[in-house]
């Protein structure tokens, strides 16, 4: 196997003149370029010991010898060792750096630097060594995260996609690159994929059986930037040359055995205590508490995001219903909030109903151990604190201090998703549980990156997730609570024992392990360091924000409210403007920017905007884009939303103007058909154009009554998933550079008719 003549050129090789100094007696050569073979000369080879790598790089180590080794490199992509001068006698030799990186070479569309290597010298392939009286010792160290990402081909393909091969049974066995949702093939990204009228306006389309090209472009396609998928892996890899591999060697078989509630220093039964204890060594190193707290901290590990939140809500309703009146229990929100699934919660507590407090004083009495527990969310604007009536009959406000207060907290820090650091309102933390899923310093910009702790909320309880720092396809995270707390630490234990249990499937230990060496990952270096993975990330969120604030800075339709702030760009509409949307999709993000994104209508949990934005603002006058996507994502976004902003007569591609835009909402709005009034008031637009906002205004119908079945479930993630992840139209209007589209049906897959 030959170097390449980039690899050659690539290489430092410098003549100089040396002192044959062997004190110590050891010589390092770094490898990163195609070696296929070593030849040794003059020495007799002691030992040989191979060794995986904790740093970037290949290197071979030489020592215990009496004569200074001489290391050349030949054109066949040989380095060959031959004895020099006896140690302490000047001589003339040469040395080699070589620096490349795999992902520069992976980029450039070269063979990985350890195909060659690893295979001589991790696999075993000879090396050759002639007799000679004098020693010496080889130590090889190989970059196995390397030699892993070369082989499944991590960065040769375009971002949001990766290499896969399928089984022959699916997608008639595709082997290439693929999108990193759904693992769907062709080379892009597949976000979105599942809506087909989107779908069929990416670059490629995927027939069934080919990859095959619409005539959209970059600049002309839609996209789909809806809920939290992290897709800054390929900027991630190359700005940090980290390769993030994690090693599950098999080495126990027992059941995995955990506990709750108890001290990782001491506990001698639990198979998670180191991953407790690195779990609160990550949260340091983040900022997000200070050494001198750890001790404050039960950890139980847990599939992170969602799961972590929703332990922590079963078991503040769990210590509620434990010890007041409360059956009917709520949940404080600043809107706009996230939500969880209450009615999942409210199974989990109901499981304990047995040790529900019961007592004459109540109004479930003799009724109390009754699985009756109910969990309401409750949205506000401040100062406009909700009341409700307790178990006692007794009307609670929201921020009371009594302990019979039917009343919790709940909090995200910094909140999805206006990125806003809110303000406590209940005055006992024992009542507050907060999602720590975006205390990442990334999501800090205003801070400049740094987690504001004098800003933290006292909490009785936080739930901390990989997914936003890393991937939301890892489900691993943990939880923190006080020790303080002994009521709710007991509840703590109730609901995460119930779900450690082989029923739930236990936790595999592959999943703690797996977050343990990911965040040895990421601490690797300071967080200062702008190749660490946290810096990276955080240059990446700069740099995003920062062309997301210049593009809509001046646009006459909306604002940005929280510039800096939060993983989630979180707009308001202006006048004249408000009031023109009214489904769960952005209808000007869609028509105008060709971006499906959301309203966010959803998420004011019945708090009225207008008390807070001003008079005239609805839930439908926001839209919320989160920001993790692939950078160059949002700079076409941004690209699109200069040229509009700036001209409301001006247009991009299928998509119609800000002027237009008005005028069909206004239509659709007074005639209640927006469908029929298109062709009424938007004549002048092509037959394509019309097409598109027609399927556009079954979508938004569609949508939003798919959105509107989760308002009985508290408009849940879990609920959206369910039902907004789903296809809502039997036909796709297919690209084919005429001036109509041809409708041809979708089959069951939601794949294009071809």
């Amino acid at each position: 196997m030959k170097l390449s003549s980039l690899a050659l050129l690539l290489f430092n090789i410098r003549a100089a003149t040396v002192v044959a100094d062997c004190d110590p007696a050891v010589t390092e050569i770094d490898i990163a370029s195609d070696i296929s073979k070593l030849t040794v000369d003059d020495y007799d080879v002691e030992t040989v010991n191979r060794f995986s790598s904790n740093f970037r790089g290949n290197k071979i180590v030489l020592k215990g010898y009496d004569s200074k080794p001489v290391v050349t490199l030949g054109n066949d992509g040989t380095i060959t060792i031959s004895e020099g001068e006896l140690c302490g006698e000047p001589s003339s030799a040469f040395s080699i750096a070589a620096s490349i990186s795999p992902l520069v070479m992976a980029n450039s569309g070269l063979i990985s630097p350890l195909a060659g290597f690893a295979t001589a010298m991790l696999m075993g392939l000879p090396f050759t060594s002639a007799a000679g009286d004098h020693s010496i010792t080889i130590d090889i160290y190989t970059d196995t995260d390397a030699l892993i990402h070369d082989e499944v081909g991590s960065m040769t393909c375009p971002p949001e996609s990766l290499y896969f091969e399928h089984h022959p049974s699916v997608h008639g066995g595709y082997k290439g690159c693929v999108g990193e949702k759904y693992l769907l093939p062709c080379g892009q990204d597949a976000q979105g994929a599942s809506d087909s009228s989107l779908y069929s306006k990416y670059p490629i389309n995927w027939n069934g059986s080919e990859c095959v090209e619409t005539g959209y472009t970059f600049e002309s396609r839609t996209f789909w930037i809806l809920w939290g998928d992290p897709l800054d892996k390929h900027e991630l890899l190359t700005r940090t040359g980290l390769l993030p591999t994690v090693y599950l060697p098999l080495e126990r078989g027992p059941y995995p055995a955990y506990t709750y509630g108890t001290d990782e220093t001491t506990e001698l039964y639990d198979d998670s205590s180191s991953a407790k204890a690195k779990a609160k060594d990550f949260l340091v190193y983040i900022g997000a508490i200070t050494e001198a707290e750890k001790a404050d901290w039960y950890v139980t590990l847990n599939e992170g995001a969602e799961q972590g939140i929703s332990y922590l809500w079963a078991a503040m309703a769990l210590d509620i219903a434990q010890t007041t009146c409360n059956r009917d229990i709520y949940v404080l929100m600043e809107a706009p909030a996230y939500g969880y699934d209450n009615g999942e919660i409210a199974l989990w507590v109901n499981k304990e109903a047995k040790s529900f407090y019961s007592g004459e004083e109540c109004a479930c009495y003799p009724n109390c151990n009754e699985p009756t527990v109910t969990v309401n969310n409750r949205g506000f604007f401040p100062p406009n604190i909700p009341s409700e009536t307790g178990g006692d009959g007794i009307v609670y406000p929201a921020n009371s201090d009594s302990p019979n207060s039917p009343w919790f907290e709940s909090m995200v820090f910094p909140e999805n998703p206006s990125g806003v650091i809110k303000t406590p309102q209940l005055p006992n933390s024992s009542r507050r549980v907060c999602d720590g899923v975006y205390v990442w310093p990334m999501y800090f910009y205003f801070n400049n990156f740094e987690i504001p702790l004098e800003d933290r909320p006292d909490c009785a309880g936080w739930a901390y997730a990989t997914t936003k720092g890393f991937s939301a396809s890892v489900r691993t995270g943990w939880i923190t609570y006080k020790k303080s707390m002994t009521s709710f630490v007991a509840a703590v234990s109730d609901i995460a024992s119930e779900h450690g249990s082989l029923s739930y499937g236990s936790y595999s230990e592959w999943s703690w392990m797996g977050q343990m060496q990911l965040q040895d990952m990421m601490m690797s270096k300071p967080l200062t360091d702008p190749t660490s993975w946290i810096g990276a990330y955080s240059t990446i969120m700069k740099e995003k924000w920062d062309v997301i604030t210049d593009a809509f800075a001046d646009c006459p339709v909306l604002e940005l409210t929280n510039s800096g702030k939060g993983a989630y760009a979180f707009f308001l509409y202006k006048a004249p403007y408000l009031g023109l949307q009214t489904s769960f999709i952005s209808s000007f993000f869609l028509d105008v920017l060709g971006v499906s994104a959301t309203t966010y209508n959803w998420g004011f949990r019945g708090a009225d905007p207008s008390e807070f934005y001003g008079e005239g603002v609805g839930t439908h006058d926001f839209t919320r884009m989160q920001l993790y996507r692939d950078v160059n994502v949002y700079l076409e976004v941004a690209r699109r939303a200069k040229i509009v902003c700036a001209d409301t007569t001006a247009s991009i591609g299928d998509f119609i103007s800000i002027d237009d835009w008005k005028a069909k909402s206004e239509a659709a709005i007074a005639t209640g058909d927006g469908r029929r009034a298109l062709r009424e008031t938007m004549s002048h637009l092509t037959e394509r154009q019309l097409k598109i906002l027609e399927n556009n205004e079954k979508i938004y119908s569609d949508y939003n009554e798919k959105a509107e079945a989760c308002a009985g479930k508290g408009y849940t993630t879990s609920c959206f998933y369910k039902e907004v992840g789903k296809r809502h139209s039997d036909y796709v209007y297919d690209y084919d550079h005429k001036e109509e589209f041809v409708a041809k049906p979708v089959d069951k897959k939601g794949l294009r008719g071809f």
